[in-house]
């Protein structure tokens, strides 16, 4: 055998091994449209993880090349835990990571009532104003912001939990900002996220319709905002499972799939841990739920009017 001959065949056995005893990632494979360039990525509670869906997520946020997390609410069981879900942030490396308020961030075990403005404070010393989190509450002593992010999006966290509904001067800063959003050269799409889906939404009443008739009423204010402004998406969690639908044609889901116990009560809600993976693609934001399990799940284009 000549010596390029035995040079090739070195090569070709090196590279044999190499596919052999390299472990390849047990993580689905990453998936969306050929061409997407912005991408991102959106779920919430993950409270009682045993599963560990939560860090899957994260990994899984920087293999899909995402542009930012969102993340609606409840992060573990009670607030004195929040400290442990901070320090598993360092998963994302460079993905920013924006929060939403949810009830088990200013409630012990979610229910037992504490001083709110405590308890908000140290959320938003723990989670707003930090390197992966560029960005500070537009109201005192809330967690209510927006960012204009890639692709043109224009992202809203909204709070629904720290009171019962939104509150006027909430509802006053959200006209102002969808309004500014409308009126941007650069906006092409606005998501509002949320922890508490809105009232009467037809697919589950664990919402803001819990909060009573004041809070089903900042509901209806808020999505005739929506309405008027022409949000492109809704999403919230509080209901630990996953749903796509419409709320008066805009794109609606619930996704509260990163870990905590599922809902198993039949109806509209699917009960399987998952985030959802928002693509800009073109003229639309394309949305695929992706299951922990890794079974396929439904796409956008099935959602239920």
């Amino acid at each position: 055998m000549t010596g390029s001959k035995r040079a090739w065949l070195a090569a070709v056995m090196a590279l044999a091994f190499i596919a052999v005893c390299v472990p390849t990632s047990g993580a689905p494979p990453v998936t969306g449209t050929p061409g997407t360039h912005v991408r991102y990525i959106i779920g919430g509670d993950s409270r009682d993880d045993s599963a560990h869906v939560l860090p899957w997520a994260f990994r899984e946020a920087v293999a899909r090349r995402a542009s930012a997390f969102f993340f609606l609410g409840d992060m573990e069981l009670t607030p004195q835990l929040d400290e442990h879900f901070r320090k598993a942030l360092p998963l994302l490396d460079s993905v920013p990571f924006y929060p939403a308020l949810g009830n088990h961030e200013i409630r012990v075990f979610g229910e037992i009532p504490i001083e709110h403005d405590r308890a908000e404070r140290a959320f938003r010393a723990r989670f707003l104003d930090t390197p992966i989190t560029p960005i500070h509450s537009s109201i005192e002593n809330k967690v209510v912001y927006a960012v204009t992010l890639a692709g043109g999006v224009h992202l809203v966290a909204l709070d629904n939990v720290s009171q019962k509904g939104f509150g006027a001067d909430q509802l006053a800063w959200l006209a102002k900002d969808l309004e500014a959003a409308r009126a941007s050269p650069v906006v092409r799409f606005i998501i509002v996220g949320m922890h508490k889906p809105l009232a009467h939404n037809g697919v589950s009443a664990h919402s803001m319709e819990d909060d009573g008739a004041g809070a089903v009423a900042d509901s209806e204010a808020a999505l005739a905002l929506f309405v008027k402004y022409r949000v492109s998406l809704i999403a919230a969690s509080h209901v630990h499972g996953y749903a796509a639908f419409k709320t008066v044609g805009i794109p609606t889901y619930v996704t509260g799939g990163l870990g905590a116990p599922l809902v198993k009560a039949g109806g509209p809600i699917q009960p399987f841990h998952h985030f959802l993976q928002v693509d800009v693609v073109g003229d639309d934001l394309r949305v695929t739920p992706v299951r922990f399990d890794g079974k396929p799940a439904e796409s956008s284009e099935e959602e239920k009017e």
